[in-house]
């Protein structure tokens, strides 16, 4: 992961909650910070709870680290974030969520913007959510199984 510059938490705007279930516990994914511009500072973060209705504790909370973030900017995509959660016909579950792609001019012919619809596998480690490496991954790689 490329780390955070100190001081910057991604907490001054939190938005984009996503609740999901699984094994017993609530996930709580949301984003922070500036999902936008040319100063984007945007990511993923996750909390949990037994209950649906919380409380609920930050993963940076519980791991007594600064930092919640399962999903921040890499060399290729800048502040990813506002995320969805979807599972699978095989349990699996993906999250969906919008980037940058800083090589791209602001706006496009067609009136579009750098932000762009990524896709990630989400795997659960030690009672927490991962998503890849932390970061975006990029290449062609499996997607999600259909009925």
């Amino acid at each position: 992961m490329i780390p955070p510059k100190p001081g910057t938490s991604y907490q001054r705007l939190v938005e984009g909650a996503w609740v999901v279930r699984r094994d017993g516990w609530y996930y709580l994914f949301y984003s922070g910070d500036n999902c936008c511009g040319d100063k984007a500072h945007y990511a993923v973060l996750v909390a949990r709870s037994r209950s649906a209705t919380g409380p609920f504790r930050s993963l940076g909370e519980v791991r007594r680290r600064p930092e919640s973030t399962i999903l921040v900017r890499s060399e290729r995509w800048n502040a990813p974030g506002h995320n969805s959660i979807v599972t699978d016909s095989a349990g699996q579950d993906w999250t969906f969520y919008h980037a940058i792609d800083p090589a791209k001019p602001t706006n496009d012919d067609a009136g579009g913007d750098r932000r762009v619809m990524l896709m990630d596998r989400v795997t659960y480690r030690g009672g927490w959510p991962v998503i890849g490496g932390g970061m975006p991954t990029t290449g062609r790689r499996p997607g999600p199984r259909a009925r």
